[in-house]
């Protein structure tokens, strides 16, 4: 009984060798922007700025993280080969980027207000893209991602 497998990675031909004893090729094993997707999502979960209780994190602590993850998310943006995926990553870029420039100064990290606001804004707005790229992808999330999933969902209706 044959299953069909949603791909992570797939092989490109990387070169071609002719000799008097035959031909050669030589394959490189390249991720899919599905698998790359995965990756993405598996690294968001570990962002805890995204899902934890607001009065349990520390503002300092959530800009650091978030400066992190913008910096990964600009490494990654460049690989994607779809569109969806390029897109997805590109709006949770810019609203980790919005997030940044309402925290830069201290002020705003200090009061409290400004701070679970901006929180509350960044998780929607990543919820909404995580859960574009899920549907786009297939990929099912569970587990700490899942909360801000329904932050998106919400954000939508």
């Amino acid at each position: 009984m044959w299953f069909w497998r949603k791909r992570t990675k797939k092989k490109r031909l990387t070169s071609v060798g002719v000799s008097l004893t035959g031909v050669s090729a030589n394959w490189e094993a390249v991720k899919t922007d599905r698998g790359r997707a995965l990756e993405v999502l598996h690294r968001l979960e570990d962002h805890r700025m995204l899902y934890d209780v607001y009065e349990s994190e520390i503002a300092d602590r959530v800009v650091t993280s978030a400066e992190r993850l913008r910096s990964y998310l600009s490494e990654q943006i460049p690989e994607c080969e779809t569109i969806e995926l390029r897109s997805g990553l590109r709006e949770i870029q810019a609203a980790v980027r919005q997030f940044l420039t309402g925290m830069s100064s201290n002020r705003a990290r200090r009061n409290w207000s400004p701070f679970s606001n901006a929180l509350r804004h960044l998780r929607r707005r990543v919820g909404t893209a995580v859960v574009e790229i899920m549907q786009t992808f297939d990929i099912p999330v569970d587990g700490d991602l899942a909360r801000i999933i329904e932050a998106g969902r919400q954000a939508d209706q």
